[in-house]
């Protein structure tokens, strides 16, 4: 066995170096040399998936894209920035159809009745379907939710989404819960701030999209939601219930949760009323998109109550578990700084129309225009998530082999980016480093600001954190000349269509607890990341967060009146 073993790497490595330097055009990209045939890369790819990258480029380079093999298929490791813009705009000939698919299947439970709709569907996302595709309009899954998804996460839709989201949030924090020390206007020792943070971010952002009923019928469901989301990264490597029965009851639960709502929501609220004339909100289904999703589902004929349900659950991951842990690093980066705090805290007041009055029991309102607007709020935005998004983005070529350079990407393959790898990429951040006093793996708020040649964005507050103001140029925020590299939405037309509700979620839940809370991070840093949740998305703290934290708004201890200090 270890002689196998042993002259399988050799074999692989002889293999690797000659297609890496033979020059012939064509070939496939050279494989990452493996001791172990027929398993391939699998055993350190799946156990560490961000150990594999970082060897994979320490021991071979970061010049090529690499073949990686596995038991069941092959995929192309995409490292190289100049690489990572054209194959994310490249939706006329790559998609992320396959991988969606076996997400739904292999993560979320979609039953096999329904999954042959995923699989079969070759149209593509546009309104016109692919030439030579058969599948009727009614059955095209991937045009509907890349459209529904555009029409109801911008624009006034969204605009109405995220006002609901700050407005039940600011609700529940200004009732006072005389039985909570935070509560008391003094201040207190919290040993971990994400999750007292978290419970209340999710039930608002719930609230806001799925309405009052889906929570209140499920009592247990924040715990049970991060509970699934928790054994995400185990369900995606395909263990079978036997192997890991938590993993595969945590999804039961959640299931079975979504399907108790939707069954009380048919029965009290006609879901097929979800025209133009319909409210954009229900109280039973909460945001109109839950309706049209509803009503389409029922109308392919395929789709049954475990496959809406599925979908749906889908749907409580994609607006919880990246948003909610990246409004925690958001607030945690803020506040760790008292110098980066005292520049953004007076442009987070800028977002309040009404402050909280507790003697008339009124709760603060909330316009979040200004601080979407502002470029030291969005710098901060884009470097939290430039450090804490760690994806790994998946296309296919769906209908013929795909050229890179001089390599060749098979039909039917897999292409693996890595986003956290790319978002550290020394080379490609260089420019961005302020001549290198702002190291890539360093959180810094001004990394997205670039001088204001234009006088575009006037009367928003364009100061950076240098003390000489009056030197300084007049700053904005910008992306330009980060395509590729710059990626924690994706790319392309198959970028996250939820984004826009991301980042009102996540400056949005920060401007509310800056006008209700003080606080102090402990520590001065942030907690490290988890890198259980590596190619998942956000990252969760792999430690506690210790804090302390003041009611400035209406403390039980210091009576009904509010105190700003």
């Amino acid at each position: 066995m270890i002689l196998l073993a042993a002259t399988t790497y050799i074999v692989t490595i002889l293999l690797h170096v000659w297609t890496k330097y033979s020059g012939k055009d064509g070939q496939e990209p050279p494989v990452i040399p493996y001791w172990l045939p027929g398993l391939g890369s699998l055993i350190p790819f799946v156990r560490d998936t961000k150990g594999f990258i970082a060897s994979t480029v320490r021991n071979w380079g970061n010049d090529t894209p690499y073949t990686v093999r596995l038991p069941a298929f092959k995929a192309y490791l995409i490292t190289q920035p100049e690489h990572f813009g054209p194959l994310l705009k490249a939706t006329r000939f790559l998609s992320n159809k396959k991988v969606m698919a076996e997400l739904m299947r292999d993560v979320f439970g979609t039953p096999p009745n329904v999954m042959p709709m995923y699989f079969g569907d070759n149209s593509g996302i546009e309104a016109k379907p692919v030439p030579g595709s058969s599948i009727p309009s009614h059955q095209r899954i991937w045009h509907n939710q890349h459209a529904d998804s555009a029409r109801y996460l911008t624009g006034d839709a969204l605009r109405g989404l995220a006002a609901r989201f700050t407005s039940i949030l600011s609700d529940a924090i200004a009732k006072v819960d005389a039985s909570d020390p935070v509560d008391s206007g003094e201040w207190v020792t919290i040993e971990d701030f994400y999750p007292w943070w978290r419970s209340r971010v999710f039930a608002a952002a719930t609230t806001a999209l799925f309405g009052p009923h889906l929570l209140r019928l499920n009592p247990n469901l924040e715990e049970d939601f991060w509970r699934f989301a928790d054994s995400i990264p185990t369900l995606v490597k395909r263990y079978p219930a036997w192997m890991a029965p938590r993993a595969h009851a945590a999804r039961a639960t959640m299931l079975a949760s979504v399907k108790k709502w939707h069954a009380y929501a048919r029965e009290n609220s006609d879901y097929t009323f979800c025209g133009d004339k319909a409210p954009k909100w229900d109280e039973y289904w909460g945001s109109l998109w839950l309706k049209v999703r509803q009503r389409w589902g029922q109308d392919t004929g395929i789709m049954d109550d475990d496959g809406l349900a599925s979908e749906d659950l889908a749907l409580t991951i994609a607006a919880n578990a990246n948003a909610i842990p990246m409004a925690f690093w958001y607030l945690i980066e803020i506040y760790r700084d008292p110098a980066l705090l005292s520049h953004v805290l007076p442009e987070l007041e800028t977002a309040v129309t009404t402050p909280a009055s507790p003697n008339k029991g009124q709760p603060a309102t909330f316009d979040l225009s200004p601080v979407l607007a502002s470029p030291l709020a969005q710098s901060i935005y884009a470097e939290v998530l430039r450090m804490r998004i760690s994806l790994l983005l998946n296309r296919c070529p769906d209908h013929k082999d795909h050229q890179i350079g001089p390599w060749t990407l098979k039909k039917g393959a897999y292409m693996t980016l890595p986003t956290a790898h790319i978002g550290y990429h020394s080379k490609a951040w260089e420019p961005y480093t302020d001549c290198g006093n702002a190291p890539i793996n360093e959180f810094w708020a001004e990394r997205f600001l670039v001088p204001d040649e234009t006088g575009a964005d006037e009367g928003a507050d364009k100061t950076t954190l240098s003390e000489k103001k009056d030197m300084t140029p007049k700053m904005r925020f910008s992306t330009e000349h980060l395509e590729g590299i710059w990626v924690p939405y994706g790319g392309g037309a198959l970028m996250c269509p939820g984004r826009h509700f991301a980042k009102q979620e996540m400056m949005g839940s920060v401007t509310v607890f800056a006008h209700y809370y003080e606080l102090e991070v402990i520590s001065g840093r942030a907690p490290p990341m988890d890198d259980k949740f590596y190619g998942m998305g956000a990252q969760q703290p792999a430690e506690k967060t210790p804090v302390r934290i003041r009611r400035k708004v209406g403390g039980w201890k210091t009576g009904n009146g509010v105190r700003f200090e």
